[in-house]
């Protein structure tokens, strides 16, 4: 009878004890349906991921990899090699249209790669997207000049959509301080080490961060936002990883498994 009257009372406790509520917190798919995720459906960054996300009930957005292709345009990619995840070798700032429209991913459905302004901008009505932009040539290890990036991207006709918010990511501060002149929202990836609130004053312009999940504390993204800065935690591939973010209060999580998020904040797709 003991044990029945504790049982009774813990199922009391639990029922009583106040949901969490998660509701305000953006949620944004990490390359569409995340990163080295076994359970995706699709290829991170390829087109069906991010449409497949984009139709989730929920899912506020998308984050996406890009990189610029030898001839200017802009294609959507994680690995810093091509011969990582397709079916060919090299990189994308070395290759044209011709070679790139034609490599695949070495995945279930193969996918192509695709050019960010080929995406089909009907989805992204309504949502936000990250475009974390690389600045590196992989292959030579020198750096893409930013006028070429932002010329590419300021051509594509959708990222000036007002129902598109785009939010340009990079760890560069220089690039980011070039993307803003030119008009567009912007976020500042930041290492473990660095302190952003002292260089606030110098980056004024810059309203919101992004940190992975194990180097931002709950007391940090307090701090940020009452400083009018917006935080983005990212890379959690667990509920309970997602469940951690969340509970440190943050504007909007970029995560791995948006199936997974969305139950977390409250969504029953």
């Amino acid at each position: 009878m003991r044990l029945i009257n504790l049982l009774f009372i813990l199922l009391v406790v639990s029922a009583c004890r106040k949901k969490e509520d998660f509701s305000s917190i953006q949620v944004i798919g990490h390359a569409g349906m995340g990163l080295e995720m076994p359970n995706s459906m699709y290829h991170d960054n390829s087109k069906e991921a991010i449409e497949y996300a984009l139709q989730m009930r929920g899912c506020d957005g998308v984050e996406v990899d890009v990189q610029l292709s030898e001839d200017g345009d802009l294609w959507l990619y994680h690995d810093t090699n091509l011969d990582s995840q397709t079916n060919t070798s090299g990189c994308i700032s070395e290759l044209g249209f011709s070679e790139l429209n034609a490599i695949k991913y070495t995945s279930l459905h193969h996918e192509k790669l695709i050019r960010l302004k080929d995406l089909d901008s009907s989805f992204l009505i309504g949502k936000t997207l990250y475009l974390d932009i690389r600045k590196i040539n992989f292959c030579t290890n020198t750096e893409i000049n930013s006028q070429s990036i932002l010329e590419s991207l300021n051509a594509i006709s959708f990222v000036k959509n007002p129902q598109i918010k785009v939010i340009v990511l990079s760890n560069n501060l220089v690039f980011l301080n070039a993307a803003h002149d030119i008009g567009f929202q912007v976020a500042f990836e930041i290492n473990e080490n660095l302190d952003f609130l002292a260089m606030q004053s110098t980056y004024s312009f810059v309203k919101e961060i992004v940190m992975k999940n194990k180097h931002i504390t709950l007391d940090q993204v307090v701090n940020y936002q009452a400083a009018g800065i917006k935080v983005t935690i990212f890379e959690m591939r667990s509920a309970v990883g997602i469940r951690k973010a969340l509970r440190k209060k943050p504007n909007s999580i970029l995560t791995d498994d948006i199936r997974e998020a969305l139950i977390e904040v409250g969504v029953n797709n």
